[in-house]
């Protein structure tokens, strides 16, 4: 994975808030433990962006939300996101994503992660165009990595949105929104990872799953934690901008937010987390997200 910063967070328990659903009990059966040891992954080293394969001058931010781990292990998160558009060269990249993982444990290396969410990468698709954009691997994206619906991940037939999708028309700091929602659940017949799109407020739908046969680890299962955020690399002399490209101040105003965050139990069934999550962030002088109220936080940077 190139020479990601080894940068250590301390995980703490929480749970997201539900929107809607009225079944938030299910919260108390999930038991959130706060350990993260000094052998674990750190957030960065579970990404991967189009540009890991140059030099070790690229450099990598993270400002995002975590879970701690659980015994039940979590089958699904929810998340609605704000997109934006931004003209980046083929030496940066922008990302807010979801992502799914399998092992904390850095001696462990078959560790296995799904991200997915939206992206402005040029040096991928040629164009900077926001796209919805996905990943998956098997050993931590040591040797093994695949993009989108380039292998083994299976689109919905008649889906109206693919994987490496446009997602059109895109936000403004100042002006409309425009979001994604983006739902992966696991199926409890099949054991597939499915992903489920929806834009500016739709219910989202069925696009395609992931097959549980491609994943070797526990995610085959179930994932063992869950991170969402923005996240940035940049092999340029100019700051990349992370989601909105504003830091995130108390009116929020111009900051890309993060809402309807929600966790999926083994049933199926989303639950809620305490407002103060633990925020991870590489540089809060930089990329900064907010502590998460009401089931929304908000994120970004660097322009004040």
């Amino acid at each position: 994975m190139g020479n990601f910063l080894l940068l250590l967070a301390a995980v703490l328990p929480w749970t997201l808030l539900l929107a809607g659903d009225g079944r938030g009990t299910t919260a108390a059966r999930v038991k959130l433990q706060s350990s993260f040891k000094e052998t674990s992954f750190s957030p960065q080293e579970l990404l991967l962006g189009p540009l890991d394969d140059e030099s070790g001058s690229v450099k990598r931010y993270i400002a995002q939300h975590m879970s701690g781990k659980s015994d039940e292990g979590f089958y699904g998160i929810i998340a609605t996101m704000d997109v934006y558009g931004f003209n980046l060269t083929t030496q940066q990249y922008t990302h807010g994503a979801v992502v799914l993982y399998d092992q904390v444990d850095r001696a462990v290396t078959s560790i296995n992660i799904i991200q997915i969410g939206w992206e402005v990468a040029p040096a991928r698709y040629g164009d900077s165009r926001t796209h919805l954009g996905s990943m998956w691997t098997t050993d931590g994206y040591t040797k093994t990595s695949c993009r989108n619906a380039d292998c083994a991940f299976v689109p919905e037939k008649g889906a109206h949105m693919a994987l490496g999708g446009v997602i059109e028309p895109v936000s403004q700091p100042n002006g409309p929104k425009h979001t994604i929602t983006i739902k992966v659940i696991k199926d409890g017949m099949m054991g597939n990872w499915l992903v489920y799109y929806g834009f500016n407020g739709h219910n989202p739908v069925l696009i395609g799953h992931y097959p549980k046969s491609i994943f070797t680890g526990g995610l085959a299962n179930r994932a063992a934690g869950l991170q969402f955020g923005g996240y940035v690399w940049n092999n340029a002399t100019t700051p990349v901008p992370m989601g909105s490209g504003y830091l995130p101040k108390d009116d929020a105003v111009t900051a890309a937010s993060m809402s309807n965050i929600q966790f999926i139990d083994q049933s199926g069934h989303p639950y809620p987390v305490p407002k103060d999550s633990h925020a991870y962030m590489t540089d809060s002088n930089i990329y900064a997200a907010n502590p998460i109220m009401n089931g929304r936080f908000f994120y970004g940077g660097p322009m004040q």
